[in-house]
């Protein structure tokens, strides 16, 4: 869903999101729409846009540059276990972020009910950055949102690459030589963020939608009866 939210904002005449729903360029940048709490939601996707920055450095880093899942990774193979501990513990850092957002911003946006465990803890690093960010200014206009919607769905795709590579069958090669257990682990951390994307980002982002859609129509209603 993301990749097809992603077209509708990069082609130049929209693109379809069902087989029937076309969603012109145009309904992301147009003025007048009242959006509720768009400052949040900003600085949210900031948050969510740095931190996939540095998992992309760490999965380069690690897996080589290039999509996991297909192959085209210019790695060496199947990395190995010490590289895959230190993959795990940024996808859990990663994991610990998009906590941080539901347990700051959900409310408000009302997003992520349940997703955050009572017994979550986020350690200094992601407290600090979290900090950093909050405290920070919003351009607030929708301009601003659509272009940071548009860089988080790009990051994003990082992601969906490495669970596919890790879910293939037969498994990617990039996976291929680590142990069950280990495997099993990242996969875990990759399901918890793809339950983020799905209940939290997709839930506020097609409910703006929505309502920019109402707003276009009316004005293409309006342009009709002039």
């Amino acid at each position: 869903m993301m990749n097809l939210l992603l077209y509708t904002m990069e082609s130049a005449t929209g693109g379809y999101v069902t087989r029937r729903l076309h969603v012109p360029r145009e309904v992301w940048s147009q003025g007048g729409a009242q959006l509720a709490n768009t400052p949040e939601k900003e600085r949210a996707v900031g948050i969510l846009c740095q931190a996939l920055d540095e998992l992309q450095i760490t999965s380069s880093e690690f897996f080589g540059a290039g999509n996991v899942s297909s192959g085209l990774a210019a790695g060496i193979g199947s990395v190995g276990k010490r590289e895959a501990e230190a993959w795990l513990a940024k996808l859990d850092e990663f994991s610990g972020i998009c906590e941080a957002v539901v347990a700051n911003f959900g409310k408000k946006l009302r997003v992520g009910e349940g997703f955050v465990s009572k017994k979550s803890t986020w350690g200094d690093r992601v407290s600090r950055r979290f900090d950093k960010f909050t405290n920070g200014k919003s351009l607030d206009s929708p301009q601003s949102h659509t272009d940071g919607l548009r860089k988080l769905f790009r990051n994003a795709q990082l992601l969906d690459e490495h669970t596919q590579a890790i879910f293939a069958t037969p498994i990617a090669e990039a996976y291929s030589g680590l142990s069950p257990d280990l495997r099993m682990a990242i996969e875990t951390k990759l399901k918890r963020t793809s339950q983020f994307f799905a209940s939290v980002v997709l839930t506020f982002v097609i409910r703006d939608l929505s309502q920019l859609l109402d707003k276009y129509a009316k004005k293409c209603e309006k342009c009709l009866g002039e």
